[in-house]
């Protein structure tokens, strides 16, 4: 009898000791779990490659790298600056790379508008790339120089009206958004056939023309002519809004003027098409958290930027809405050869 009792005994708690350890084994398979990431199914589980479709030193550059600085993704995001094409070569890099989450891109959507109206694209990348959010906005300035004497938009105005043909204005390449953005911003102040327009193969190089008053007016991104207008060596006039903007509050905005011109140039994340909704909605809320930090605020306002975050989903409502604003805008530059 005490033979059996004890052998009761013995299983009763070799059984306490199984469930005590099978107890603790979950707990430790949990732990494990909420240590790794909170995206879907663990991810990142390795690198992220950031496509930045544009030169190292440029906009596009300089906001990946400082978003890089803020980002805690749970892995290690790489960028990868891929050349050429005004930035169209990267974009269908991009949208042609996997779409496991590892590869996303940044650009900025009226490019993307652009490529595919100009028929450039043989895909509508605006309309199929998976939008993750914005996260800043880089404004379309009209600007001038010292040499022009002018300080406010009428003072152009006035001078072209009067002396009709010598005034040149700059842009940002042909067959754009930024062409058509300068396109009816003169038509909007009456003076589109009194003055030339000028394309540029960039902001820089506008700006290059603009100091060495090769042109006499510009409409060029905040981002490349911050670093002049701080030297006075650019005057802005206008920007290109609904209302004046923080970096420069004393600068009249286009609506106020009677112009109703505002295309911006908001900068963002995409992934290639068919990206899970969870990997998408995980970098979404890693970007707002950088966004969310007065000390990245402060470094975008230093590269020109303003932040201005906007998830995908709003982000990808608003891009269709301007495509289909700018449609007769690029029907008319097709039939001038803009």
């Amino acid at each position: 009898m005490k033979k059996a009792m004890s052998l009761v005994l013995a299983v009763l708690m070799l059984c306490g000791l199984l469930s005590g350890c099978g107890g603790n084994s979950g707990n430790s398979n949990s732990g494990s779990g909420n240590s790794g990431s909170s995206g879907a199914d663990g991810y990142p589980k390795k690198d992220v490659q950031i496509i930045i479709p544009y030169a190292p030193g440029g906009g596009s550059d300089n906001l990946v790298r400082g978003t890089m600085q803020y980002l805690e993704l749970g892995a290690n995001a790489v960028p990868i600056n891929v050349e050429g094409a005004s930035g169209y070569i990267g974009a269908l890099q991009g949208f042609n790379s996997s779409n496991d989450g590892y590869t996303i891109m940044t650009h900025n959507e009226m490019d993307l508008i652009s490529y595919s109206m100009s028929g450039q694209a043989e895909v509508d990348l605006y309309k199929d790339l998976e939008y993750i959010c914005d996260v800043v906005t880089d404004y379309n300035l009209l600007c001038t120089n010292p040499d022009s004497g002018w300080t406010t938009v009428q003072e152009a105005i006035d001078y072209i009206n009067a002396n009709p043909g010598t005034v040149t204005v700059g842009c940002t390449g042909s067959n754009n958004v930024n062409y058509g953005t300068t396109m009816e911003l003169l038509k909007a102040m009456g003076v589109y056939d009194k003055v030339t327009i000028v394309p540029y193969d960039g902001g820089a190089a506008s700006e290059t023309a603009l100091q060495g008053n090769h042109i006499q007016l510009e409409v060029n991104s905040l981002a490349d002519t911050a670093s002049y207008i701080a030297a006075g060596t650019n005057i802005p006039l206008l920007v290109c809004n609904e209302e004046r903007i923080d970096a420069y509050p004393d600068l009249p905005c286009t609506v106020e003027n009677g112009f109703n011109v505002t295309y911006g140039k908001p900068r963002g994340f995409f992934a290639p098409k068919g990206t899970d909704a969870a990997v998408l909605s995980y970098i979404s809320g890693k970007m707002k958290e950088v966004c969310d930090k007065p000390e990245f605020v402060e470094a975008m306002a230093n590269l020109g930027f303003t932040v201005a975050y906007v998830d995908g989903p709003a982000a990808k409502e608003r891009t269709l809405a301007w495509a289909e604003s700018l449609t007769p805008v690029f029907e008319e530059m097709a039939s001038i050869g803009g």
